[in-house]
């Protein structure tokens, strides 16, 4: 600690993105009447992923009756799927509506927050000031960074390279020869945009993706209409979209033979339309449907059957200054590189920056990506942190209902820090390790295990770091209450039993 430090502005909590995360707990703080807090955002704006990711045809694949706050309903979304713009512009909408919009410091990206064991606080250190702060939330999103692939040669390209969550909108993809690498949910969804301009579209795919028909439909002004005037219908909508995503768990985790209609209706899908049997045959998963993350695209099949358009499936050698280069020696020559590749996840820069007790990030807990937490929470050695979709949180329906089971968790834990004079509290290694060894035990056979791919959601050692081990009910109510008795403690004046300073297990 240094002088600046012990002199920083304090703030009872301090928050890391201004995303869903962020703003649902900002939110729901200034509801319970806490007000003291600030919510660090290193961007313009608020938004998050819905901020920075603004490639042509980004669309939400959750209906949006699903994908928005519980407590902020907007009977005026003007499709079923929402776009990217809607769902930017309804972030801001509830910013200004529940009145957090000075609560953010817009420009300040976080540069270490760093656990004082001796004064119980963290030390919030920002671009644009210091903080300390009695709770921190790291609400920093897990698509929120960019992974750029390890390619040979990369920068050695000619011609204009970006990012998909970093896109170049001065960039025309009018007349040139084009180059997509990666075939996940964004590039579905740019492709039927940059194919009918392009002289020519190149598709490097390494692993084909499982795409069903998108029944997505604009929402007539009748229909936002009704809605405003019968606030029961969208309600009745969202537990309608939240019970047939609940449907979907128990086949994903166990029964694999209740995917058989969605692997059915996958297939019929890429049949219907692509009838070149050569194309449909380097389309066709091989792995268990739902072991990654399947999409839905009424459009993206029809593109790639267009003449301009090639799938190559031979695997990238290196990037020359002309192209890129397959493992046959073929040289695809190309005026412009989009890297569909997806997002640093488990090497999130945002661990680096996070310190807690004995010096320790949160990367260097998390050695290769192996990460672990307490319900997807809280992490042992970094006290009154509270992560928003940690590791195992993910339940398989909107993310935002994952967001506002995790942040009742931390008012819970507000309450009762509260309640019992409580200055910490850091959740014990066992505590943790019980929790990791059930979560393994229970996903061993799911499909996101064992289905037969590679995905984000599995550390390098194989093991499932991603997804919640059951149903989005017993999710929201294992987070519904904190059990104190799982957490060491340490009161306002005194250590009480437990206390952080001197337990073996909290060391």
């Amino acid at each position: 600690m240094t002088d600046n430090d012990s002199a920083a502005a304090h703030i009872d909590v301090a928050i890391i993105g201004a995303g869903f995360g962020g703003l649902g707990a900002g939110i729901r703080l200034e509801q319970e009447g806490r007000g003291d807090f600030l919510i660090f955002e290193r961007d313009s704006a608020v938004g998050g992923t819905w901020h920075v990711n603004t490639y042509p045809g980004a669309q939400c694949d959750i209906p949006s009756a699903l994908y928005s706050f519980s407590f902020a309903p907007n009977p005026d979304w003007t499709r079923l799927y929402p776009l990217q713009p809607e769902i930017e512009q309804y972030l801001n909408d509830c910013t200004d509506r529940f009145g957090i919009r000075d609560r953010i410091r817009f420009g300040h990206e976080v540069l270490d927050a760093t656990w004082d064991d001796d004064r119980a606080r963290w030390i919030v250190r920002t671009s644009g000031g210091t903080w300390t702060s009695r709770i921190l939330i790291g609400a920093l999103g897990p698509f929120s960074e960019p992974a750029t692939p390890s390619i040979d040669g990369l920068d050695s390209f000619s011609g204009s390279v970006f990012h998909s969550a970093r896109w170049n909108h001065e960039h025309s993809a009018e007349g040139k020869r084009l180059a997509v690498i990666g075939t996940g949910a964004s590039a579905v969804q740019f492709v039927p945009r940059l194919a009918p301009s392009a002289a020519h579209l190149t598709l490097f795919q390494r692993t084909p993706t499982w795409i069903l028909p998108h029944p997505d439909r604009p929402i007539s002004e009748s229909g936002r209409s009704a809605l405003r005037k019968f606030p029961a219908a969208q309600r009745a909508m969202r537990r309608t979209f939240d019970l047939f995503q609940e449907a979907l768990v128990p086949g994903l985790i166990r029964h694999r033979a209740l995917l058989t209609p969605l692997t059915a209706l996958g297939r019929a899908h890429l049949r219907r339309q692509v009838k070149d049997p050569v194309l449909r045959e380097k389309l066709t998963p091989t792995y268990t449907f739902g072991c990654k993350r399947p999409t839905f695209s009424n459009k993206f099949y029809p593109a790639l059957c267009r003449d301009n358009v090639t799938v190559e499936t031979t695997a990238i050698s290196r990037v020359v200054p002309e192209g890129v280069v397959t493992t046959d020696g073929t040289v695809h020559e190309v005026d412009t590189i989009v890297l569909g590749t997806g997002f640093t996840v488990a090497g999130h820069s945002g661990f680096r920056r996070i310190v807690g007790r004995g010096g320790r990030s949160l990367a260097q807990t998390w050695p290769d990506g192996e990460m672990s937490s307490y319900r997807g929470t809280t992490v042992h050695g970094f006290p009154n942190f509270f992560m928003v979709l940690g590791p195992n949180s993910v339940v398989y329906t909107s993310q935002v209902v994952t967001i506002e089971a995790q942040v009742n968790y931390v008012l819970a834990a507000l309450r009762a820090m509260d309640d019992k004079c409580l200055a910490a509290i850091d959740v014990t290694r066992t505590a943790q390790t019980e929790f990791a060894d059930y979560t393994d035990e229970r996903l061993a056979g799911s499909v996101w295990n064992s289905g037969g791919c590679s995905s984000y959601y599995l550390s390098p050692s194989g093991r499932n770091v991603t997804y919640w081990p059951g149903s989005v009910r017993n999710f929201t109510r294992r987070m519904s209450n904190i059990e104190l008795d799982h957490y060491s403690c340490r009161g306002a004046t005194v250590d009480v039993p437990g206390t952080l300073a001197v337990t073996e297990e909290s060391a």
